[in-house]
């Protein structure tokens, strides 16, 4: 039986930016301030950036390797030289090698629970199809996730995925979702910074806002064959932030269409939020979102928000099929025009979106999902 505030170490990429870091701090927030004071952050990369952050109390450990399938080595070594009772591992190309790792000291006390953040059907076979390693990645999880000690994932539709397509077996009581922590109080407090955006600056026209991987995952030319619909009725502005391989074909996206002096893509921010708050609508198209942190992040900010009915049900959970946000069918150019020119035209709707947003967010508050994640720690023998 788990101790009910048990050691914990969750091993995670890295520690500087993006949605993977924000998440894993937001987990180590919600175990400390439940009472947890014994975690390890274990971690593989360190990236240029600024460190998302941390408890104070948290112990971090850099383990000896540059690459996830890299860690199998390193990690057994830390299993059997500090022993936590929990091994959370995040993310799909950590899961793999994380578990040979676990396996290779042999019979342990700590448990091992794969944290699942992707569609891995998706990944495998749509996104990263020309990748022989990704495309590896159904077979190894049918082999190797039945081992784990138990299996979680953000969405029921990433567990159903895990379940039914990649049809990994594993019994009911070992597989569970629970949904993404977002560091509410943090968002809050970086949203009251000044905008950087000289169109938020210096604000003349509604702004339409973004943020995310400049990915196919995330499908801005959704967005963008949509914006150039609402342009013809508004003259609204679109800023998306964020890097990635997508960049030079959102471009020519955006030539094509005519739209490059109302269009920015000013690149990665380490502080969207405050940008996001002085923004009008808050968009995310995309095509896979297993969960869409940013989409709880606008609703922080009192921003309302708009996004499609994605693959791994992420917005439609989040939005409560549109109790909360604005859902629109996925690759509907003309739904997602029109549900974001009738947010622009009505400030009454707005408003109504922006107060019911700031209440769900808060839902999923650090600390109410680590309380999750111990009760059912609770349930593994």
């Amino acid at each position: 039986m788990i101790s009910p505030l048990p050691s914990i170490a969750i091993l995670t990429w890295g520690l500087a930016g993006g949605a993977l870091a924000n998440n894993t701090a937001a987990m180590t927030k919600g175990f400390w301030e439940a009472g947890v004071h014994n975690i390890y952050l274990v971690y593989i990369a360190e990236p240029p950036g600024q460190y998302v952050e941390i408890p104070s109390g948290v112990k971090l450990v850099k383990l000896d390797c540059k690459r996830a399938r890299s860690l199998i080595l390193p990690l057994a070594k830390f299993l059997k030289e500090y022993s936590p009772d929990i091994l959370i591992a995040i993310s799909m190309f950590i899961n793999i090698p994380a578990t040979l790792g676990w396996l290779i000291p042999g019979k342990s006390k700590t448990k091992l629970i794969l944290s699942q953040h992707s569609t891995m059907s998706y990944k495998a076979y749509v996104e990263q199809k020309n990748s022989l390693q990704v495309r590896s990645y159904p077979l190894l999880a049918k082999l190797l996730y039945p081992r784990a000690s138990a299996l979680r994932a953000n969405s029921q539709e990433v567990l159903d995925d895990l379940l039914r397509e990649v049809r990994i077996s594993i019994p009911a009581d070992r597989a569970i979702t629970i949904p993404n922590p977002v560091n509410i109080e943090a968002v809050m407090r970086f949203s009251q910074d000044e905008a950087t955006h000289p169109w938020l600056i210096n604000k003349t026209h509604p702004v339409i806002l973004s943020v995310a991987r400049l990915a196919k995952q995330k499908n801005f030319p959704l967005l963008l064959e949509a914006f150039k619909l609402i342009h013809q009725q508004s003259s609204a502005r679109l800023i998306i932030f964020g890097e990635g391989s997508e960049r030079e074909t959102l471009e020519k996206i955006i030539t094509k269409l005519g739209i490059e002096e109302i269009v920015s893509l000013p690149g990665f921010t380490s502080n969207p939020w405050c940008n996001m708050a002085q923004s009008d609508v808050f968009v995310l198209p995309s095509e896979e979102e297993p969960f869409g942190l940013a989409l709880v992040e606008a609703m922080a900010c009192g921003v309302p928000v708009v996004a499609t009915d994605s693959i791994g049900g992420g917005p439609r959970y989040i939005l409560g099929n549109s109790e909360y946000g604005k859902l629109v069918p996925n690759y509907n150019i003309e739904a997602l025009a029109n549900s974001i020119n009738r947010l622009l035209s009505s400030r009454e709707e707005r408003m109504h979106f922006s107060q019911v947003g700031k209440t769900r967010c808060l839902e999923f508050d650090p600390k109410s999902i680590a309380m999750q994640w111990l009760s059912f720690f609770r349930t593994l023998s």
